[in-house]
């Protein structure tokens, strides 16, 4: 019998190979005849997986039916084997550059809406070698049909679960997610609204891939999905502060990816002139940045920003050219010549890059101060006056930038973040104990030593009364952090744009829902209570690690569908909330801020979503005073 088992899968294996033109159906009879003497075999678990993958051919389907079982290794086998050939004949679909095969798949929430992937499409050339540091470079077209069925490589980086390298420098991919495709015989062309979503990770993390933002909330409420990877660290963000590495080749990457989703996305189903970008962190930087850039010009018409403006103090590098030197020292470069140095840093293997930046993030922990807890070395940069220049102006000048509905909020609890710092630096609580003026924002350090130490307490008071800055009174530096790093920036930026003439709509949301879906704090294993920096982000993706099989009726599926709703209503039509909406699962009128701006109208999203005025109005009003008083002028 076993010499026949072998026999009979070796036999299998060849006519599939061999039969790469058969159709389907006559394909799956070779599979089915080779193992019809293995019926009498039990029904394995290996079986049952195979039968519920197979494609929505009827002539493979019905041919697997006579396979009955098969031994666990022969199933394997022949699944894999299966599933390439389902896949051979999965949707194409045909980009101004080249046609690109994807699959057919079934969401994983509880509607199971069918839908189409086509995962690690390249939207330039691979930033290596002698295109390291440089802009990125358009791809050339290819004749035939590329796949587009698995995620490609992520960009360099540190992974942040395990501490560990991750990554090529080839990996200027992108996935898209629709729920429907255009048929040319009919006509048919759903032109679907468009999100595309930059993920965060202090410019430094992350990708754009399904592993933490999985599409399957979002296309079953009937948006394409667009995800995208970046480069990160001094691969993304170096400057030399000069015309050869001006810095912002990150963000110029999601430019070239926007310009790829202005092309193409019609193909996908997807409408050009309703394209969404949103971001949450540095994601939400780069949407407002992008907001305020010339080269971004008209490749979106809605953004959404979640946790980070772009006058967040960790937005953008200062004296970026003195990290590109430190860079150097650290990987034994000691040299003062710009020349010099870019040689050596383009002939670096990227996983020294990323291990030496690391080092440099780590040193400038020592200073303690909130800044360097979300900032890293390499970030975004004004550069110099130059034809392609992302940004030469400070996001003040710029602001309100392109006048299209945006959509901004914080998380409650943002500061939650820091506790995993303090998993790493036990000590940062008894610097800041010692030293507490390195809390204060740099534009309101002054000259005068007595007059710092006087702001100082003033904070110090505010937030701690006469306590001590410990572990007992975290709650007190949380709400420090929540309101330095992410609250008063944003309410800034909407202050500045009552000023100014924008006519679009702006909303703005409170975040402080605390449930089971909370994508942080369960990532990393945080139990305090309160919405952490990261936690909305599990309401609006499906991430595998932590979607529990919720009760229909929980709270969590209830928040999560509201908020996707309202996250798709706002790209289909720049409302939230719009007021024809037969099928709203939404019960409420999300207001926009008013012109003047004299109060601001938020969400406040709970259980319950309830519309509140002026966010934390109490520890804002300190702040306000503080910065009309004391801060230094442009």
């Amino acid at each position: 019998m076993r010499v026949w088992w072998h026999a009979s899968v070796m036999c299998a294996c060849a006519l599939v190979l061999r039969s790469a033109a058969l159709p389907p159906a006559t394909l799956g009879d070779v599979v089915a005849n080779a193992a019809t003497s293995l019926n009498s075999m039990k029904v394995t678990g290996a079986w049952r997986r195979l039968s519920s993958t197979v494609s929505e051919s009827v002539g493979l389907k019905h041919a697997l039916r006579r396979l009955q079982a098969v031994p666990a290794r022969a199933a394997r086998l022949v699944h894999a084997l299966v599933d390439r050939m389902r896949v051979g004949g999965g949707p194409i679909v045909f980009t101004q550059i080249g046609a690109l095969r994807g699959r057919k798949l079934v969401t994983r929430t509880n509607n199971q809406t069918p839908y189409y992937s086509f995962k690690g499409i390249r939207y330039a050339q691979p930033p290596r070698g002698s295109l390291r540091f440089r802009p990125p470079v358009p791809l050339e077209s290819w004749s035939g049909v590329r796949d587009a069925l698995e995620e490609g490589a992520v960009c360099p980086h540190r992974f942040m679960l395990f501490d560990t390298y991750k990554g090529d420098e080839d990996c200027l991919f992108l996935n898209v997610y629709t729920p429907a495709l255009p048929d040319k015989l009919s006509g048919y062309n759903p032109k679907l609204a468009v999100m595309v979503w930059i993920h965060g990770g202090a410019f430094a993390v992350g990708s754009g891939n399904a592993f933490l933002y999985g599409p399957d909330h979002l296309v079953s409420a009937g948006v394409v999905l667009v995800t995208l990877n970046y480069r990160l660290g001094a691969l993304g963000f170096l400057s030399l502060e000069n015309d050869e590495v001006p810095g912002n080749m990150g963000l110029k990457d999601q430019v070239m990816a926007l310009k790829w989703v202005r092309d193409n996305i019609e193909a996908f189903g997807g409408d050009p002139n309703r394209v969404t970008i949103f971001g949450e962190s540095a994601g939400a930087a780069s949407v407002h940045l992008h907001m305020l850039s010339p080269e971004s010009k008209g490749l979106f018409h809605r953004a959404i920003a979640q946790s980070g403006v772009a006058l967040s103090p960790w937005a953008l590098a200062q004296h970026p050219s003195e990290r590109a030197f430190e860079l150097g020292r650290e990987l034994g470069i000691d040299t003062n010549n710009t020349a010099e140095l870019l040689g050596y840093l383009r002939a670096t293997p990227s996983e020294l890059l990323v291990k030496a930046g690391a080092r440099i993030a780590v040193a400038a922990s020592t200073s303690a101060d909130l800044q360097s807890t979300v900032a890293l070395p390499f970030l975004p940069v004004l550069e110099p006056e130059a034809p392609g220049a992302f940004l030469t102006k400070s996001p003040k000048e710029l602001l309100p930038g392109a006048d299209v509905p945006f959509l901004t909020g914080f998380n409650a609890q943002e500061g939650i973040i820091l506790l995993r710092r303090l998993q790493r630096y036990p000590k940062l609580l008894a610097q800041l104990e010692h030293e507490f003026k390195r809390v204060v924002p740099p534009e309101l350090r002054q000259e005068d030593d007595q007059l710092t130490q006087k702001i100082t307490e003033a904070i110090r008071a505010f937030y701690f009364q006469q306590r001590p800055v410990d572990i007992r009174n975290i709650d007190s530096l949380i709400d420090l952090f929540t309101d330095v790093m992410f609250l008063r920036p944003m309410l800034e930026t909407l202050h500045l744009y009552g000023a100014s003439n924008r006519t679009s709509p702006t909303f703005v949301y409170r975040f402080a829902f605390d449930g089971a879906l909370g994508l942080f704090k369960r990532m990393l294993g945080i139990t305090h209570p309160g919405a952490c920096h990261g936690d909305e982000m599990g309401y609006l993706f499906y991430f595998s690690r932590i979607n529990y099989r919720l009760d229909e009726g929980s709270t969590e599926l209830l928040v999560s569908r509201k908020m996707v709703q309202m996250w798709t209503n706002f790209a289909k039509t720049g409302n939230p909330t719009p007021p024809v909406d037969y099928e709203s699962v939404v019960d409420f009128k999300w207001l926009p801020i008013n012109g003047s701006t004299s109060h601001i109208d938020y969400l406040d999203i709970t259980g319950n979503f309830t519309m509140e005025a002026n966010p934390e109005e109490k520890r804002i009003s300190f702040w306000n005073w503080l910065y009309e008083n004391y801060a230094s002028k442009p």
